[in-house]
């Protein structure tokens, strides 16, 4: 079977926790992002300031070091998480005309995630960079619309 093989949670008690934290911590404050792509004005800039707030608590407590990924070699919940949020928010920054994921800011979040996208399973697998900005370009432009209504 695949989990004894890829196992997404790791099996000691501890570890396991810690794992469940960073994830549930992925999906409560991923938020930000959205709120970024959706909103303007201070909205804009507090939704900016939370996600960078969550990326610096990323870089700085997320335990990457030397490791390729969140639970060492191999690709984990955490990971899945976070790339997910990070592959979207790349989209957002191209539209909204504002970077927030820097190298030069967060570099071990950064080379993770240049490792997390050149796995073959990941790379074959995620939507085309373009397919989601048209996408999202969409689904934001009708959110303006109807918020300056």
């Amino acid at each position: 079977m695949w989990p004894h093989r890829y196992p997404l949670l790791p099996k000691e008690p501890y570890e396991r926790a810690l794992v469940r934290f960073w994830a549930k911590f992925a999906e409560g404050k991923g938020i930000a992002f959205w709120m970024f792509a959706q909103t303007t004005g201070e909205e804009q800039a507090k939704a900016k300031k939370d996600g960078l707030e969550m990326l610096k608590t990323l870089e700085e407590h997320g335990n990457l070091g030397n490791n390729t990924f969140f639970g060492g070699e191999e690709i984990g919940i955490v990971d899945l998480a976070f790339g997910s949020l990070i592959y979207w928010l790349q989209v957002i920054e191209q539209i909204v005309g504002v970077q927030i994921f820097e190298a030069n800011i967060f570099p071990c979040l950064y080379k993770w995630f240049n490792n997390f996208k050149d796995v073959p399973m990941i790379k074959n697998n995620v939507p085309d960079q373009n397919q989601l900005y048209l996408h999202f370009k969409k689904y934001r432009d009708r959110q303006m619309e109807a918020t300056s209504v």
